[in-house]
């Protein structure tokens, strides 16, 4: 017994020998983002079932690298400067690590104008007996000037905008960031004149009772410049809760507990009168029974 006892304390040695200077320098959670290839980004994105090998191929026939890393990939990109990851500090962040075990990793660069891109990652940190960071999915893709933040990759079709940063010249990922400046713009633009027609209409108005007022302020909107997800209002329609959202392609459709399916356009669309208006996620909040179980937080 004695004898075996021996073995396995000489194996354990052995083997924290080996594993403990692995395990410290070894990548985390920043190096994996870092070190991120568009050859690791394809099981991340695109469409569920697709083959991976068959992806890489086309994108290395338009010009992609796809050994590319992300960090070298911002970092030679002439219309990027202050490149940074970083962690992200936040609520949200925090939540979901408590949730998941996942950190929030966010690599970001200035863009010029006030502009900055900001692309969040999911990493699976490094733990005792794995002794690697890995990379687990792609939270979005984000402009900002400080005022209004937009998220620019909204369906497979805009993951054009990735690929392009990669690309072997660098004029593609040169392009890419002036597209990505044009679509903040345009968003931003839409968003200002929704704020003046509206500030407009109520300067005019003589309504019969006071408007409800909505709780909270949209951080974040999509490219169609409706609220993001996390940002959804829920009103009253027909005396049950409601919600609209943007959908992309099929742009804002509404939901509620008396139907599936309300229709198209905003939640002023569709409203009781005087309905009490409140945003997913605040306390008390009521949620409609169609509300999606993802987005429920």
């Amino acid at each position: 017994m004695r004898t075996l006892f021996k073995i396995w304390l000489s194996v354990f040695f052995f083997g924290m020998i080996f594993y403990l200077p692995m395990y410290i320098f070894s990548n985390n959670a920043l190096s994996a983002v870092e070190e991120l290839t568009p050859k690791d980004l394809i099981p991340l994105t695109g469409i569920r079932g697709q083959d991976p090998e068959r992806k890489e191929r086309l994108l290395a026939s338009i010009g992609v690298d796809t050994g590319m890393e992300l960090e070298d990939a911002l970092e030679d990109n002439k219309s990027l400067t202050h490149v940074d990851i970083h962690y992200v500090e936040s609520v949200d962040a925090n939540r979901i690590f408590a949730a998941t075990g996942m950190k929030v990793v966010e690599a970001s660069a200035e863009m010029g104008g006030g502009r900055r891109l900001a692309m969040l990652f999911s990493v699976a940190p490094k733990r005792f007996l794995r002794d690697w960071a890995a990379v687990t999915g792609i939270l979005g893709v984000q402009v900002s000037d400080g005022k209004h933040t937009i998220s620019m990759v909204d369906d497979p079709s805009d993951e054009t905008y990735i690929w392009a940063l990669f690309e072997k010249s660098g004029k593609g990922g040169s392009e890419s960031v002036q597209r990505l400046t044009n679509r903040f713009d345009l968003a931003v633009a839409g968003i200002k004149e929704r704020e003046r027609v509206k500030n407009l209409e109520s300067a005019f108005a003589q309504p019969l009772s006071p408007t409800p007022s909505i709780p909270g302020k949209f951080e974040s909107n999509t490219v169609a410049g409706n609220p993001s997800k996390e940002k959804i209002v829920i009103f009253q329609f027909d005396g049950q809760p409601a919600y609209c959202a943007d959908e992309g392609a099929d742009g804002p459709n509404c939901h509620g507990d008396r139907s599936s399916f309300i229709g198209r356009g905003t939640y002023k669309d569709y409203m009781d009168e005087n309905s009490a208006l409140c945003i997913a996620g605040e306390v008390g909040c009521k949620l409609p029974q169609y509300f999606p179980a993802d987005l429920r937080g």
